[in-house]
């Protein structure tokens, strides 16, 4: 994985909540979108920063999911923690759908669908993430 190893300055989080920007100390971006299958929306919900704050190292990443369903279709909820010096680095983040597609993180260096309508792709617009 490449966020594995990175020395983490900050976050930063698209307006439209579609791409997050890994700032790290030696000048690099590490760009991690959030993408659904065929007719599917997929958005970051919500990031918990690390307690101690940047800059912090990065150790491990462990992913998760739930689906909860909800009277339109199934929202898919999917977490992220990436566990730092500084504490851990939550992101959860979700997939609205008829239930039969699903979403996921797409990291720099893995390929990107961004849905039959360029639903999930974003404008790359970034804003700060602050505690």
């Amino acid at each position: 994985m490449a966020l594995v190893g990175k020395i983490l300055k900050g976050v930063m989080l698209a307006d439209d909540r579609k791409a997050l920007r890994f700032d790290t100390v030696d000048g690099g971006e590490i760009i991690v979108r959030v993408d659904g299958d065929c007719c599917s929306n997929s958005w970051v919900e919500g990031i918990e920063l690390p307690a101690l704050g940047f800059p912090c190292v990065v150790n491990d990443l462990d992913l998760a999911d739930q689906d909860f369903h909800h009277e339109d279709g199934v929202t898919a909820m999917y977490g992220c923690q990436i566990k730092t010096t500084s504490g851990d680095l939550v992101i959860d983040y979700r997939n609205e759908s008829n239930g039969y597609y699903g979403g996921n993180l797409c990291w720099d260096d893995e390929s990107f669908y961004g849905g039959v309508y360029g639903q999930n792709v974003s404008t790359m617009n970034w804003q700060n993430v602050s505690i």
